[in-house]
């Protein structure tokens, strides 16, 4: 797996978090999102002190991951917080990764997380219904047209979610995650290529500060997709 040197954790060392049949600890997050069309806040509750947009990178066909400040300064582009992908890439740009974080990434931004909540061994991870190889039986959080499995377990679990029903482990990072405390939330829509963050105005800080990770300022008003 590429990246593996960045990871705190490796998903070989890390148990997959356990299925929860009661989702009543994600109704605060049912109660505070906003309607479909209503932009990130359709994925994040407000209330928080701050949100960032944390880009998923390009890959080129040689395997290295490039950040989107890369592609606008070589296209000669402006990269602003609103910025489509399309917006920032040249000919032949590869797009970033829909979906999902890229191993690597995932691995950067758990120890941060990490950092900035009182319960890091006690984590709530939401998989959309719709991966064909998760249990998607039983109760489901429902959020703005999307429904999720729940799963709970230490932060690092997060780098354990995934297809494993073929024998060979392929990642997945949660659609949605966040500490009991309720210090953060996460979110990975199934169809975009940027995870939303919700926390404190240090944790924004210390994302944008992060090499590993590249964010930009987001509002719970901004438009998706």
């Amino acid at each position: 797996m590429r990246g593996t040197e960045a990871m705190t954790w490796s998903p070989d060392e890390v148990e997959p978090p356990h299925r929860v049949e009661d989702v009543s600890s994600a109704g605060w997050i049912e109660e505070n999102v906003g309607g479909f069309d209503s932009g990130v806040h359709a994925l994040l509750p407000a209330g928080f002190e701050a949100y960032v947009r944390l880009l998923h990178p390009s890959e080129p066909s040689d395997g290295r991951f490039e950040r989107w400040a890369e592609v606008a300064q070589r296209s000669g582009r402006d990269l602003h917080p609103l910025a489509r992908f399309e917006d920032v890439a040249g000919p032949g740009d590869e797009p970033p990764w829909q979906g999902s974080l890229p191993a690597p990434v995932l691995a950067a931004l758990c120890p941060v997380l990490a950092a900035e909540t009182g319960t890091p061994r006690q984590c709530l991870f939401g998989l959309w219904e719709g991966w064909g190889w998760s249990d998607a039986g039983g109760p489901m959080v429902q959020l703005s047209g999307r429904a999720y499995a729940l799963y709970e377990g230490p932060i690092e679990a997060a780098l354990a979610t995934g297809d494993r029903s073929a024998g060979v482990f392929f990642p997945q990072s949660p659609n949605l995650w966040w500490p009991r405390d309720r210090a953060w939330c996460v979110a990975t829509d199934v169809d975009l290529d940027s995870t939303y963050v919700g926390g404190s105005a240090l944790l924004a800080e210390r994302l944008a500060g992060e090499p590993g990770i590249e964010v930009v300022p987001a509002a719970l008003d901004d438009r998706l997709g």
